[in-house]
Protein backbone atom coordinates (compact mmCIF):
# COMPACT_ATOMS: atom_id res chain seq x y z
CA UNK A 1 0.00 0.00 0.00
CA UNK A 2 2.79 2.11 0.88
CA UNK A 3 4.37 1.61 -2.15
CA UNK A 4 1.53 2.36 -3.90
CA UNK A 5 0.98 5.80 -2.48
CA UNK A 6 4.49 6.52 -3.28
CA UNK A 7 4.41 5.65 -6.70
CA UNK A 8 1.09 7.45 -7.12
CA UNK A 9 2.63 10.92 -5.55
CA UNK A 10 5.78 10.50 -8.00
CA UNK A 11 3.65 10.42 -10.80
CA UNK A 12 0.86 13.08 -9.65
CA UNK A 13 4.73 15.27 -8.95
CA UNK A 14 6.08 14.67 -12.38
CA UNK A 15 2.57 15.52 -14.27
CA UNK A 16 2.75 18.84 -11.95
CA UNK A 17 6.00 19.43 -12.82
CA UNK A 18 5.85 18.99 -16.25
CA UNK A 19 2.96 21.41 -16.22
CA UNK A 20 5.03 23.71 -14.41
CA UNK A 21 8.03 24.00 -16.69
CA UNK A 22 4.73 23.84 -20.05
CA UNK A 23 3.58 26.97 -18.48
CA UNK A 24 2.72 28.46 -21.36
CA UNK A 25 0.10 25.17 -22.93
CA UNK A 26 -1.06 25.51 -18.86
CA UNK A 27 -1.74 29.07 -19.06
CA UNK A 28 -3.94 29.03 -22.82
CA UNK A 29 -6.97 27.67 -20.70
CA UNK A 30 -6.30 30.87 -18.23
CA UNK A 31 -6.25 33.13 -20.46
CA UNK A 32 -9.01 31.75 -22.59
CA UNK A 33 -11.22 31.85 -19.68
CA UNK A 34 -10.54 35.17 -18.84
CA UNK A 35 -10.83 36.73 -21.76
CA UNK A 36 -14.17 34.95 -22.38
CA UNK A 37 -15.66 36.34 -19.55
CA UNK A 38 -14.33 39.58 -19.71
CA UNK A 39 -14.71 40.48 -23.38
CA UNK A 40 -18.84 39.01 -22.86
CA UNK A 41 -19.86 41.75 -20.77
CA UNK A 42 -18.75 44.20 -23.49
CA UNK A 43 -20.74 42.75 -26.18
CA UNK A 44 -24.16 42.70 -24.61
CA UNK A 45 -26.47 45.25 -23.03
CA UNK A 46 -24.84 46.46 -19.78
CA UNK A 47 -28.07 46.45 -17.86
CA UNK A 48 -27.02 44.74 -14.10
CA UNK A 49 -30.46 42.73 -14.48
CA UNK A 50 -29.16 41.11 -17.88
CA UNK A 51 -25.92 40.58 -16.43
CA UNK A 52 -26.93 38.65 -13.40
CA UNK A 53 -28.86 36.13 -15.18
CA UNK A 54 -25.95 35.18 -17.97
CA UNK A 55 -23.18 36.02 -16.20
CA UNK A 56 -22.96 32.36 -14.18
CA UNK A 57 -23.67 30.27 -17.11
CA UNK A 58 -21.08 32.49 -19.15
CA UNK A 59 -18.58 32.31 -16.17
CA UNK A 60 -19.21 27.73 -16.67
CA UNK A 61 -19.34 27.75 -19.91
CA UNK A 62 -16.02 29.51 -20.44
CA UNK A 63 -14.51 27.17 -18.19
CA UNK A 64 -15.70 24.75 -20.28
CA UNK A 65 -13.94 25.33 -23.29
CA UNK A 66 -10.83 26.77 -21.77
CA UNK A 67 -10.42 23.15 -19.64
CA UNK A 68 -11.18 21.46 -23.42
CA UNK A 69 -8.11 23.55 -24.94
CA UNK A 70 -5.87 22.00 -22.27
CA UNK A 71 -7.04 18.06 -22.23
CA UNK A 72 -5.86 16.61 -25.87
CA UNK A 73 -2.28 16.79 -24.44
CA UNK A 74 -3.21 14.84 -21.12
CA UNK A 75 -2.12 11.38 -22.73
CA UNK A 76 -0.62 12.34 -25.99
CA UNK A 77 2.60 14.01 -25.27
CA UNK A 78 3.72 10.63 -22.85
CA UNK A 79 1.99 8.74 -25.61
CA UNK A 80 4.00 10.50 -28.77
CA UNK A 81 7.35 9.82 -26.91
CA UNK A 82 6.81 6.39 -25.41
CA UNK A 83 7.00 7.11 -21.91
CA UNK A 84 3.01 6.42 -21.77
CA UNK A 85 3.83 2.39 -22.04
CA UNK A 86 6.00 2.11 -19.52
CA UNK A 87 4.01 4.27 -16.88
CA UNK A 88 1.45 1.58 -17.68
CA UNK A 89 4.02 -0.88 -16.90
CA UNK A 90 3.94 0.26 -12.67
CA UNK A 91 3.45 -2.18 -10.57
CA UNK A 92 0.13 0.21 -9.70
CA UNK A 93 -3.43 -0.47 -11.31
CA UNK A 94 -3.72 1.92 -14.60
CA UNK A 95 -6.39 3.21 -13.16
CA UNK A 96 -4.09 4.84 -10.55
CA UNK A 97 -2.16 6.55 -13.36
CA UNK A 98 -4.97 7.91 -14.59
CA UNK A 99 -5.92 9.43 -11.04
CA UNK A 100 -2.65 11.12 -10.79
CA UNK A 101 -3.07 12.62 -14.03
CA UNK A 102 -6.82 14.24 -13.94
CA UNK A 103 -5.72 15.21 -10.09
CA UNK A 104 -2.00 16.87 -11.76
CA UNK A 105 -4.67 18.26 -14.40
CA UNK A 106 -7.30 19.79 -11.88
CA UNK A 107 -4.24 21.35 -10.14
CA UNK A 108 -2.93 23.21 -12.84
CA UNK A 109 -5.97 24.15 -14.79
CA UNK A 110 -9.09 24.17 -12.63
CA UNK A 111 -7.85 25.50 -9.39
CA UNK A 112 -6.46 28.63 -10.95
CA UNK A 113 -9.68 29.17 -13.01
CA UNK A 114 -11.67 28.88 -9.41
CA UNK A 115 -9.64 30.92 -7.74
CA UNK A 116 -9.80 33.83 -10.76
CA UNK A 117 -13.57 33.17 -10.82
CA UNK A 118 -14.89 35.92 -8.03
CA UNK A 119 -12.75 38.87 -10.21
CA UNK A 120 -14.63 37.61 -12.87
CA UNK A 121 -18.02 36.92 -11.65
CA UNK A 122 -18.15 41.02 -10.10
CA UNK A 123 -18.01 42.16 -13.53
CA UNK A 124 -21.56 40.44 -13.81
CA UNK A 125 -23.28 42.68 -10.81
CA UNK A 126 -23.61 39.99 -9.11
CA UNK A 127 -24.63 39.88 -5.03
CA UNK A 128 -21.55 38.71 -2.89
CA UNK A 129 -23.73 35.26 -1.83
CA UNK A 130 -24.02 34.72 -5.62
CA UNK A 131 -20.21 35.04 -6.34
CA UNK A 132 -19.27 32.68 -3.77
CA UNK A 133 -21.96 30.47 -5.00
CA UNK A 134 -20.14 30.41 -8.48
CA UNK A 135 -16.78 30.09 -7.64
CA UNK A 136 -18.58 26.83 -5.53
CA UNK A 137 -19.96 25.32 -8.81
CA UNK A 138 -16.66 26.55 -10.99
CA UNK A 139 -14.87 24.31 -8.37
CA UNK A 140 -17.25 21.37 -7.93
CA UNK A 141 -17.56 21.33 -11.97
CA UNK A 142 -14.22 21.60 -13.22
CA UNK A 143 -13.02 18.13 -11.89
CA UNK A 144 -15.85 16.74 -12.99
CA UNK A 145 -15.18 18.02 -16.75
CA UNK A 146 -11.37 16.73 -16.79
CA UNK A 147 -12.77 12.74 -16.08
CA UNK A 148 -15.19 13.33 -18.80
CA UNK A 149 -12.85 14.71 -20.68
CA UNK A 150 -9.78 12.60 -19.32
CA UNK A 151 -11.80 9.70 -20.92
CA UNK A 152 -12.25 11.13 -24.05
CA UNK A 153 -8.78 12.15 -24.18
CA UNK A 154 -7.64 8.29 -23.83
CA UNK A 155 -10.65 7.58 -26.89
CA UNK A 156 -9.49 9.75 -29.06
CA UNK A 157 -5.77 8.83 -28.43
CA UNK A 158 -3.54 8.52 -31.28
CA UNK A 159 -6.68 9.46 -33.75
CA UNK A 160 -6.24 11.83 -36.85
CA UNK A 161 -7.89 14.97 -35.82
CA UNK A 162 -8.32 13.87 -32.08
CA UNK A 163 -8.84 17.68 -30.90
CA UNK A 164 -12.46 18.17 -33.13
CA UNK A 165 -12.98 14.11 -31.99
CA UNK A 166 -12.56 15.15 -28.22
CA UNK A 167 -14.92 18.18 -28.38
CA UNK A 168 -18.00 15.83 -30.06
CA UNK A 169 -17.83 13.64 -27.51
CA UNK A 170 -17.43 15.78 -24.48
CA UNK A 171 -19.39 19.08 -25.09
CA UNK A 172 -22.49 16.58 -25.00
CA UNK A 173 -22.03 14.96 -21.75
CA UNK A 174 -21.55 17.95 -20.31
CA UNK A 175 -24.36 19.54 -20.96
CA UNK A 176 -26.11 18.30 -17.91
CA UNK A 177 -23.50 19.56 -15.62
CA UNK A 178 -23.60 22.71 -17.25
CA UNK A 179 -27.45 22.79 -16.32
CA UNK A 180 -27.05 21.38 -12.93
CA UNK A 181 -24.15 24.41 -12.03
CA UNK A 182 -26.17 27.02 -13.52
CA UNK A 183 -29.23 26.08 -11.39
CA UNK A 184 -27.63 25.28 -8.21
CA UNK A 185 -25.90 28.57 -8.40
CA UNK A 186 -28.38 30.79 -9.01
CA UNK A 187 -29.31 30.33 -5.09
CA UNK A 188 -32.93 29.76 -6.25
CA UNK A 189 -35.18 28.18 -3.52
CA UNK A 190 -35.03 24.32 -4.36
CA UNK A 191 -30.94 24.50 -5.52
CA UNK A 192 -30.20 22.01 -2.59
CA UNK A 193 -31.18 19.21 -5.24
CA UNK A 194 -28.74 20.38 -8.16
CA UNK A 195 -26.08 20.47 -5.32
CA UNK A 196 -26.41 17.15 -4.56
CA UNK A 197 -26.53 16.06 -7.94
CA UNK A 198 -23.43 18.25 -8.80
CA UNK A 199 -21.79 16.09 -6.12
CA UNK A 200 -23.06 12.82 -7.24
CA UNK A 201 -21.90 13.03 -10.42
CA UNK A 202 -17.74 14.40 -9.01
CA UNK A 203 -17.89 10.82 -7.01
CA UNK A 204 -19.15 8.73 -9.24
CA UNK A 205 -17.02 10.33 -12.42
CA UNK A 206 -13.84 10.21 -10.63
CA UNK A 207 -14.83 6.62 -9.66
CA UNK A 208 -15.79 4.76 -13.00
CA UNK A 209 -14.95 7.04 -15.71
CA UNK A 210 -11.06 6.72 -14.61
CA UNK A 211 -11.63 2.54 -15.82
CA UNK A 212 -13.17 3.33 -18.69
CA UNK A 213 -10.37 5.49 -19.36
CA UNK A 214 -7.59 2.82 -18.62
CA UNK A 215 -9.35 0.13 -20.76
CA UNK A 216 -9.73 3.05 -23.64
CA UNK A 217 -5.26 3.38 -22.73
CA UNK A 218 -4.86 -0.07 -23.00
CA UNK A 219 -6.54 -0.37 -26.66
CA UNK A 220 -4.34 2.86 -27.57
CA UNK A 221 -0.73 1.42 -26.75
CA UNK A 222 -1.60 -1.72 -27.92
Amino acid sequence: MKAALRIFYSLLSRDVCLAWHNRLHSGTGLVFFVTVATLFPLAVDPRPELLRQVGVAVILLGGLLANLLTLRALFEDDWRDGSLTQLMLLPVPIPCMVWAKMLAHWLTVGIPLTLITPLLAMQYQLETYQIWLATLAVFIVMPILTAIGATGAALTLGLQQSGLLLALLQLPLCVPVLVFASQAASGAPGSNAEWLLLTALLLGSWFFLPLAAAAALRLAVE
